[in-house]
């Protein structure tokens, strides 16, 4: 007696539906996605692939254990006529590479990687980008 075994992947459904998978699988391999098991407020990123964080939020530069996070924004601009110290414009942010911290405002370079700031309103968002320094 000879007994029909159906495949699991593709048998099961239609075709379209074994492309629709397929095309998922794809997207899901080239788009920045948060991570399972992490906070829905830490993903990973590329270098050099621009990204939005919010306060709270952190990324970690994949295949690098660097992480950054935002931890507070600052817009209490000099008023004018007026000398000012420190601008009163920026973010608050921290490092963690191999078990090292750093933080600092407007602190863009640490642990040899260069943080870029593509645009922010300085009050709930910023558009960043994470490239490695060259010695």
């Amino acid at each position: 007696m000879k007994r029909k075994t159906k495949s699991l992947v593709c048998e099961v459904s239609t075709p379209g539906f074994c492309i629709g998978l397929l095309v998922l699988f794809m997207l899901a391999c080239t788009t920045p996605m948060k991570v399972v098991g992490l906070s829905s407020n830490h993903f990973f990123v590329k270098p050099g692939e621009n990204f939005e964080l919010k306060k709270g939020q952190s990324v970690e530069l994949a295949g690098t254990g660097f992480e950054l996070k935002i931890l507070n924004f600052f817009k209490q601009p000099c008023p004018p006529n007026v000398q000012c110290v420190w601008s009163g414009i920026g973010i608050e942010f921290e490092y963690r590479y191999n078990g090292q911290l750093r933080r600092g405002i407007n602190l863009v370079r640490a642990f040899g990687y260069q943080t870029s700031i593509i645009e922010s309103d300085y009050e709930s968002h910023a558009v960043l980008k994470i490239t490695k320094e060259i010695d």
